[in-house]
């Protein structure tokens, strides 16, 4: 039996994150921009075409993080409900939020992947929600048909019988079926918007970590283990690898793991037979599986909340191999190549911010959704900086709150995974025929 590989799946044929040449920091840029990933890469790159000089740090090798070993998903979505956002904040911004979740962020990154001819194996195979309980059906419908009254989202509801032609398992009531949605290979997305930003003459420098950030007479002093440099603005891109020393920030932010696992090759064959419609899955019960076939439509990538915290390797592969049993019991002896997992970033609300906070700006807060959100909002950002029009999002009309009980060490989640357990055996009862 050959040996797990511990690695993301992704890097076999992107290639593992490598580093930039290092180089001496220069003494003064425009913005030094904090995180080499998603959101970070994309700002440096639209800030150097408005002919910024931009130095982005980051405390590992660049790429590293989650940008590079998520689940390879692309396309909108939300978690707070439709309900709540209107309560809280009306039908106008509530409607924006939602445009650009679902639809905005998405266009963007497929024009970006046209404008910078990044070659990420994207497949436009939508999306394919499936109900977890049968109570889900009638529930869902109506907060579908609420959300098409809100923004023109392109989905629609299927049955049971027509669900087994999205995803071949008895485990599931029906579903919704998004069509502005796709896979990707995150790394060869998160490598080639970084490759644009080096050909624009962003200097990018991994192991470099920030110690210390300190504002003085409107002028930033970054100090890192190589240097301290000055700079106009700062940019914390860090989304749920934002460090515990950075204040008022590390009080809003903080970091979920996710865990995924891919199957030995089980042949096209049965993929199709698996996944007829070839989409992504994501599921509505709590543990929130997903899952997809691979680029090449040969194993299945699946992923879902293990544990709320890291546990040892052992564990969290068993609870996975477990769980794409239960969703597809022909195969719950299939083997296994690779398990890795990553940090998300989640704030309070649920929903990802833009804005400035002790003269710092910041983009996170992508919820599990980073491919679209990020770079959108990474772009939104610089554009915020740069003081244009194009910088208007609804995501910087929002509250970004913290906890009393939060200081940036996130101790009640494994508190959390003890709740999430108990209503994870109530959510198999009520999926029980």
């Amino acid at each position: 039996m050959a040996k797990l590989i511990k690695e993301p799946f992704w890097w076999e044929s992107a290639g593992r994150p490598h580093p930039t040449p290092k180089i001496e920091l220069p003494d003064e840029v425009d913005v030094v921009v904090v995180g080499a990933g998603l959101t970070g890469l994309t700002a440096s790159l639209f800030l150097a075409k408005a002919k910024k000089t931009v130095l982005v740090l980051d405390k590992t090798t660049p790429c590293m993080g989650a940008s590079s070993r998520n689940g390879g998903m692309i396309g909108g979505g939300h978690r707070v409900s439709v309900d709540l956002l209107l309560q809280k904040y009306g039908k106008d911004l509530a409607s924006r939020l939602l445009q650009e979740m679902h639809i905005d962020s998405t266009v963007f990154a497929k024009e970006l992947m046209t404008a910078e001819g990044i070659d990420c194996d994207f497949q436009e195979t939508g999306r394919f929600q499936a109900f977890w309980k049968k109570s889900d059906y009638e529930l869902y419908a109506r907060k579908l048909e609420q959300l098409k009254g809100l923004i023109p989202v392109q989905a629609e509801l299927l049955n049971s019988a027509d669900q087994k032609n999205e995803v071949a398992s008895n485990s599931y009531h029906g579903g919704i079926s998004y069509h502005l949605h796709g896979g990707i290979n995150p790394a060869k997305w998160v490598y080639g918007i970084k490759n644009s930003a080096l050909k624009h003459k962003v200097t990018i420098q991994g192991d470099t970590p920030v110690e210390k950030l300190h504002f003085d007479a409107g002028v930033h002093f970054v100090k890192t283990p190589r240097g301290t440099v000055k700079t106009k603005e700062v940019l914390m891109a860090t989304n749920g690898y934002t460090p515990t020393h950075f204040g008022e920030l590390s009080k809003r932010i903080f970091p979920i793991p996710s865990f995924i696992i891919v199957t030995d090759s089980l042949g096209e064959n049965r993929v199709g037979d698996l996944f007829p419609g070839l989409k992504m899955i994501v599921e509505t019960r709590e543990r929130h599986c997903y899952f997809r076939p691979s680029p090449d439509r040969k194993r299945i990538i699946f992923g879902g909340r293990a544990a709320m915290f890291k546990p040892p390797d052992r564990f969290f592969e068993a609870q996975l191999q477990m769980l794409l049993g239960g969703i597809f019991p022909e195969i719950k002896d299939v083997g296994i190549t690779h398990a890795w997992w990553g940090k998300t970033g989640f704030t309070f609300e649920m929903l990802p911010h833009v804005g400035k906070l002790n003269n710092v700006w910041h983009a996170m807060g992508y919820c599990g959704n980073g491919n679209g959100m990020a770079p959108w909002l990474g772009y939104k950002v610089a554009n915020r900086i740069l003081g244009t029009p194009e910088g208007e999002t609804a995501f910087a009309e929002i509250d970004m709150p913290t906890k009393w009980y939060y200081g940036g060490l996130p101790w009640f989640l494994p508190f959390a995974d003890i709740g999430f357990r108990f209503r994870d055996i109530y959510s198999n009862i009520q999926n029980k025929p």
